[in-house]
């Protein structure tokens, strides 16, 4: 009578399971990482970009780990490879899910911290006089005019804070970049927001980070790059990329700047003889760079 057949082997043969764990598993880091952006408003300002890696491959671990303790724990229990395998998958992806929660809840927490300095009575810009503050849950449910006027001038606490960086409507998160008392965490996070009209305002403050402003002096929009460059307080390693473009605009408001740099002067000195070589030129004639 012959043995019976190894059922570890024909039900979950190795390599297969090795194949299906780490497609899983990059699926899942994946989705974790657009899940984490989502959470945060979309954006990867900030501190955000250095620790997506991370969040990556925290879930990609977590994702090998549930994978194969799932397997050695019912794989005597599944019979079929193709089965095997997709109800593997299946409560893998499930752990996943309670992964996705509980980084929901941790950005949330975060982004609400980050605001903690915010006096309870909630915050409004200086000079405006500001509409009385709203719950979240209320602001939440608000149609788009509501919210936008509650970005632009209302009373904020951390949490109102928090819900509107990460609204739908771009024009709302342009409003909230504006505001003078956004908490500087946050307004450095929507320097990379998705909408171009966001990272505009964000580039705008002159509170913004030299760090996220040297960035924004890469970005693909112009109107953004202007920004950078008629802000006041960009920093010398901004001026020095964008002195490096075609915009007469942009480089017209470099050679005025009054961070730009001895070497940011000369690289603006191309051969052109365009108004800002010009300006340039007189600047480092004169010293006054």
């Amino acid at each position: 009578m012959p043995p019976p057949p190894d059922r570890e082997k024909s039900a979950l043969p190795l390599s297969a399971s090795i194949v299906v764990s780490l497609a899983v598993a990059a699926t899942i880091g994946f989705a974790d990482v657009v899940f984490v952006l989502s959470v945060a408003g979309g954006g990867i300002g900030g501190r955000l970009l250095a620790v997506l890696p991370i969040y990556f491959i925290a879930a990609f671990a977590a994702a090998q780990l549930a994978f194969w303790l799932l397997r050695a724990a019912l794989g005597a229990f599944l019979l079929l490879d193709l089965r095997a395998h997709a109800v593997l998958a299946g409560l893998t992806f499930l752990a996943a899910g309670l992964l996705h929660y509980a980084d929901s809840l941790g950005v949330q927490r975060i982004l609400q911290e980050q605001g903690a300095a915010i006096a309870q009575g909630g915050s409004c810009p200086p000079g405006l006089a500001c509409t009385p503050l709203r719950p979240a849950a209320e602001l939440r449910e608000a149609d788009a005019g509501v919210r936008l006027a509650a970005a632009e001038r209302g009373t904020l606490d951390a949490e109102g804070f928090a819900l509107l960086m990460r609204d739908a409507d771009a024009p709302v998160r342009a409003a909230l970049a504006r505001r003078a008392d956004l908490p500087q965490e946050l307004l450095e996070r929507m320097a990379g927001d998705r909408h171009p009209a966001v990272r505009e305002a964000a580039a705008e403050s002159p509170r913004q980070d030299d760090e996220a402003l040297s960035r924004l002096a890469f970005d693909r929009e112009e109107n953004v790059r202007l920004a950078v460059a008629r802000n006041r307080n960009a920093p010398p390693t901004a001026l020095d990329i964008l002195a490096s473009g075609t915009s007469a605009e942009i480089r017209l408001l470099v050679a005025e700047h009054p961070r730009a740099s001895e070497p940011v002067l000369r690289r603006l000195l191309d051969g052109s003889n365009d108004r800002a070589e010009r300006v340039a030129r007189e600047r480092l004639r004169s010293g006054s760079s």
